[in-house]
């Protein structure tokens, strides 16, 4: 089981299913195990024996336990032929993720009985859960959030899946996909390495966009505005939220919030006092404006945010006329 994780992770030399990719070009590619073997798959009938030895599931003799049921998933981990009949070592289906401060209170063990046994391959359905695994020709792509975790295969493709990294490993930069991966409920993915070419893992193909990693701040810093200074403070480094803003004549002109999500909250200013509030999402489309009254308040203030998992912080940023930016921890939050 270990070992058929590692050759996932670590890709497997050769050619990758429905490409005719070389071996060389496919070093790094995801390719799927021989059939049976990492399939869903469900006994036929329920009370069918396994047994303790593919020798023992030959001849039909020794069964140590039956199947139970027919929805029950298992997985192979090994094929054995005798005299031209096959026969699957069985495993349970697994789909690990990777821990984000959740605690599941009250959770059974899964039972262990059959893990192991043999039973001839007849005697199992399965259920493929690919319909598509291809080579693509090396795109550039970017997540808006670090929500979703890079996964060894998207879970519950195959009869052992885990998640690889963490969505803020490798966020907030630019990815390349190398493959694609369709199932047969029609959810797509994209296998990703960055740009040194180190495997990053499968990502939903709704949780990216395409293209290069932008400046996200000094896209809307810049945006129809010249002449100006432009400076960025980091309010939380791990939840990547910053403040961008840009100066004229000493005076401030537009203060940018990047979120967590990549979205971004701009506001403009006219003779010193701020008029307008846009946001704007992770592609830059406008999703909100809103005309603001001014007030005798010089300094703008407002809220940030960064989120991780069952935690949060809340800070308070203030904006000079000037442009200096300050920001003051004024709480958090735990589940």
């Amino acid at each position: 089981m270990q070992r058929w994780l590692k050759l996932t992770v670590a890709a497997v030399l050769g050619l990758t299913v429905g490409t005719s990719v070389t071996v060389a070009q496919a070093a790094s590619r995801v390719k799927l195990p021989a059939y049976p073997v990492q399939r869903i798959l469900t006994f036929k009938t329920k009370d069918t024996p396994v047994y303790r030895t593919s020798k023992a599931a030959a001849q039909g003799q020794h069964a140590l336990g039956k199947a139970k049921s027919t929805t029950k998933r298992w997985t192979a981990t090994k094929v054995v032929t005798v005299k031209g009949k096959r026969y699957v070592r069985l495993a349970l289906v697994s789909a690990k993720p990777l821990s984000h401060g959740t605690i599941v209170i009250g959770a059974k063990p899964a039972s262990t009985k059959l893990v192991g046994s043999y039973v001839a391959l007849n005697k199992l359905k399965a259920h493929e859960k690919i319909s598509q695994l291809k080579s693509l020709q090396k795109t550039a792509y970017w997540a808006p959030t670090a929500t979703h975790d890079f996964w060894n295969m998207p879970a519950n493709t195959l009869g052992t899946t885990v998640a690889l990294h963490y969505g803020s490993t490798y966020g907030y930069q630019t990815l390349y996909a190398i493959q694609s991966l369709t199932t047969t409920s029609k959810k797509q993915y994209l296998y990703l390495e960055t740009a040194a070419g180190k495997t990053a893992g499968w990502l939903p193909a709704t949780a990216l966009n395409k293209g290069t990693y932008p400046d996200l701040i000094n896209r809307e810093l810049t945006r129809d505005l010249t002449g100006t200074t432009t400076t960025t403070t980091t309010i939380d480094k791990k939840g990547h939220v910053k403040v961008g803003v840009a100066v004229k004549d000493g005076v401030v002109q537009r203060v940018v919030l990047l979120k967590q999500n990549s979205q971004t909250i701009i506001y403009d200013f006219k003779a010193g006092r701020v008029t307008t509030r846009t946001t704007r999402t992770a592609t830059g489309a406008v999703k909100e404006v809103a005309t603001l009254t001014p007030t005798d308040d010089t300094n703008l203030t407002f809220k940030a945010r960064a989120n991780f998992d069952i935690q949060g912080i809340v800070y308070q940023v203030t904006v000079t006329p000037a442009g200096k930016v300050s920001f003051v921890d004024v709480g958090g939050w735990m589940a």
